[in-house]
């Protein structure tokens, strides 16, 4: 069935909603795994980018998933599953703030050492 379904009663940011937790349950999208952009899911389920807002925004107050400013949705949890301590919420969300900026400066210095 296409989501969101017209013939649904419900809103589609709900059905949106559903269909992303039911992926989550399912193992598509895993704890740590990052979710596709939102401008991606809007063209993959035909609405607007706020209903794609409005459907991570209930989500994120279940506790399945965070959004981090610049960088995107990621898993926390499958349903079902106890929520994660904020606090090691934190710490993971920082390492893995602090791998990204090590990869760049791997990569910044990868090349400072290819040149003459």
């Amino acid at each position: 069935m296409p989501v969101p379904d017209f013939a649904d009663p419900r809103p589609p940011y709900l059905q949106i909603a559903d269909d992303l937790r039911r992926q989550i349950h399912e193992g598509r999208y895993k704890p740590g795994d990052r979710l596709p952009s939102n401008a991606a899911m809007a063209i993959e389920y035909g609405s607007a980018t706020e209903t794609i807002r409005n459907a991570l925004r209930t989500l994120r107050t279940e506790g399945l998933v965070a959004t981090q400013s610049t960088r995107g949705t990621f898993v926390l949890r499958k349903p079902g599953e106890p929520e994660p301590d904020p606090e090691f919420v934190r710490l993971v969300t920082g390492m893995q703030d602090v791998l990204r900026r090590l990869e760049k400066v791997e990569g910044r210095l990868a090349a400072l050492e290819r040149s003459p």
